[in-house]
C-alpha cells in the first residue's frame, strides 16, 4: 500500500467500541405537558422522577451538573452558583417559586421515610452517590413511556431542550431570545 492511499480515521467520531458513532437529536416537552407530567408524577407519588423532571426543567444544567447537585446547594435557596463542569464557567441561577415548590415537596416526603440529608444529592443512588446519567436516562425512558409521553430519543437532554424550548417560547421566537441562551448554556 503506498502511503498516500491510507485511509485516515477521525477518532473522534468513534465510540468506545470503535465504531462509528451516529449523531442522535432529541426535542423538547411542551412547557404545558411538562407542567402536567410534574402534576401526575406528584399526585402518584413518583417524587424521583417528580425532582429530576421539575429541576431539569426548570435549571436546564447539563446532566452532570445536574446530577452532582446535594441538597445543601440548592434546598431553601433563591440562587445557585454553579460552576460548570464542562466549560468551567461559573453560573448564577435563580430558583423561581415553582421549583422550590417541587423542592419542597419532596423533602416533605423524603422526610417521612427519614431518607433526607442536606449534605445528600438530590438523586442518590443505594450507596449515596450520584447517579449515572444513563441511570436518569432510564428513569426518564420509562416515565415517558408510562404516561404516554412522546419524545423522540428521549434522555437528559429533553429537559435542557424543554428549558431551552420555554425560554425561546417566552420571548416569542425572537433572536434575542437564542442569543440570550447562547449566553446562558455557555455556548
Amino acid at each position: 500500500m503506498k502511503p498516500d492511499s491510507r485511509i485516515l480515521i477521525n477518532f473522534k467520531n468513534l465510540d468506545n467500541t470503535g465504531v462509528m458513532a451516529k449523531k442522535t437529536y432529541c426535542n423538547g416537552l411542551d412547557w404545558s405537558t411538562m407542567l402536567g407530567l410534574l402534576h401526575q408524577l406528584k399526585k402518584d407519588k413518583k417524587y424521583r422522577e417528580y425532582l429530576l423532571i421539575g429541576t431539569g426543567s426548570f435549571l436546564g444544567l447539563r446532566a452532570k451538573d445536574l446530577l452532582a447537585l446535594k441538597w445543601s446547594e440548592i434546598y431553601e435557596k433563591d440562587e445557585i452558583v454553579i460552576k460548570e463542569r464542562k466549560t468551567g464557567k461559573t453560573r448564577n441561577i435563580n430558583i423561581n417559586q415553582q421549583l422550590q415548590e417541587i423542592l419542597k415537596n419532596t423533602v416533605s416526603e423524603l422526610s417521612k421515610s427519614n431518607n433526607f440529608c442536606l449534605a445528600d444529592y438530590l438523586f442518590k443512588n443505594k450507596f449515596g452517590n450520584a447517579i449515572s446519567i444513563q441511570y436518569a436516562n432510564r428513569i426518564l425512558h420509562k416515565t415517558f413511556n408510562e404516561y404516554n409521553i412522546k419524545v423522540q430519543n428521549s434522555s437528559t437532554h429533553t429537559l435542557r431542550k424543554t428549558f431551552a424550548k420555554r425560554v425561546w417560547e417566552k420571548d416569542l421566537k425572537s433572536e434575542r431570545s437564542l442569543i440570550y441562551l447562547s449566553q446562558i448554556f455557555n455556548h
